[in-house]
């Protein structure tokens, strides 16, 4: 499976959960995207189910820049570990190609979308974007078809020591790494989500 069959498949997704695949989840309220993701892979054979989750780890890559974490940290409360990082990765591929290449180059620009304005407009702390089930899909998918909850990760550790390109070295991101709790840099480098989140960080603080 190559990049653009695995966005082929995230879009149907996409289309299949209607207008929720565009907003922010609650807490406890399953994701409407990922449950679509789960039906689309099944209908694929279980050797392209395993294909797709390496491209995802492939395609999350791009969004693993510290200012990505940033933009992480300011959207999901500072709520900001490996496995929460993680998920928000994923989270930005259930929000479809555009919306994630945008911001993988520029972070800044999930200011515009509409699950971060809603995020942002929300009071509490109960929206978000990160996505676990999403990122767990293809398991699910696996899973669900042959009824073994061990076989997909021996089928993907298989197909992981076919492939010749080592895997990011992790766990931190590969580029420069800058201080998350400095808001003057937030301001800099994350202009517009600064300003989108100010009220609400000085409500909570």
């Amino acid at each position: 499976m190559d990049v653009e069959e695995f966005w082929s498949v995230v879009e149907r997704a996409r289309a299949a959960a209607g207008v929720a695949a565009d907003q922010p989840r609650r807490d406890g309220q399953p994701s409407v995207v990922a449950e679509a993701l789960v039906a689309e892979l099944m209908r694929l054979p279980l050797s392209q189910i395993v294909a797709f989750d390496q491209v995802l780890d492939e395609v999350a890559d791009h969004a693993d820049t510290w200012d990505v974490c940033a933009a992480c940290w300011i959207i999901e409360y500072g709520f900001l570990s490996d496995d929460g990082f993680s998920d928000f990765q994923a989270g930005l591929v259930g929000l479809g190609r555009a919306a994630f290449e945008s911001a993988a180059r520029d972070p800044d620009s999930l200011a515009d979308h509409p699950a971060v304005r809603q995020i942002s407009a929300a009071e509490g702390r109960d929206l978000w974007i990160g996505d676990e089930a999403l990122q767990f899909a293809a398991q699910t998918a696996y899973e669900r078809l042959t009824g073994d909850d061990e076989a997909f990760w021996d089928a993907a550790e298989a197909a992981q020591s076919a492939v010749t390109t080592p895997p990011h070295p992790g766990p931190e991101p590969a580029d420069e790494r800058w201080d998350l709790s400095d808001e003057d840099e937030w301001r800099r480098r994350l202009p517009r989500l600064f300003e989108r989140f100010r009220a609400r960080r000085l409500a909570v603080q």
